[in-house]
């Protein structure tokens, strides 16, 4: 039974993996008003018009990258209706001699288009202690909604914009394969189930073993 659970389990990740393809493989949508659905646009490809607001970002520690320490950048994009939309702008190197210095990258002022795939949320890691209270322009280990939009004072759309292309802006834009972690997610899954029917097998050998000792003993 538990091993039938875990191929159910890879069975619906299976599912969802072919449901992001499908949706990456779609056009991009146009989001330049409030989203009606912002769930219906996760992993989907969006092209999106309006102004960075700097002021607003924060910066996620603990994201290397080829071997390099680094930070990601987030940033609220603001849409014609004034609909703000978070962004990670892409990776930026990070000193770690000087842990609260942020590295220098452009940010273009006035209307903009910004094209990218929406994602639920972005990894977290475990934090050691009391979580410190995020502010603006400081790096946060972890990212939050619920309390990016307290210090922001934003409405957010539940999910998170990764920026592709654009100009040469001192960030790099190189995600990882999108469908990596559910291969990696399905894989563990079939492992499991593997690891519990072979534990199934190996106990029914061993009453079989004994039963048949124990009738001709």
């Amino acid at each position: 039974m538990l091993g039938n659970w875990q191929m159910r389990r890879a069975d619906e990740k299976m599912a969802l993996q072919q449901r992001v393809a499908a949706a990456l493989s779609a056009p991009a949508q146009v989001l330049d008003a409030r989203p009606v659905d912002a769930a219906s646009l996760v992993w989907h490809q969006l092209r999106m018009h309006g102004r960075w607001l700097r002021e607003d970002a924060i910066y996620l520690d603990n994201r290397p990258f080829e071997g390099r320490p680094g930070l990601y950048v987030l940033m609220p994009l603001q849409l014609a209706d004034g609909t703000v939309v978070l962004c990670n702008r892409g990776w930026l190197a990070h000193d770690v001699r000087q842990r609260a210095l942020i590295g220098n990258y452009e940010t273009p002022s006035g209307q903009i288009e910004v094209e990218g795939v929406a994602i639920p949320d972005e990894q977290r890691f475990l934090e050691l202690g009391k979580k410190a209270p995020g502010q603006l322009g400081a790096i946060w280990q972890n990212f939050d909604f619920a309390q990016y939009q307290q210090v922001s004072g934003f409405t957010l759309a539940p999910m998170i914009v990764r920026v592709d292309g654009g100009p040469d802006d001192g960030l790099i834009r190189s995600w990882p394969d999108r469908g990596a972690p559910f291969e990696a997610r399905i894989a563990r899954n079939h492992g499991y189930a593997v690891q519990w029917y072979a534990m199934a097998c190996a106990l029914l050998a061993f009453y079989g073993i004994r039963h048949v000792r124990k009738r001709y003993s």
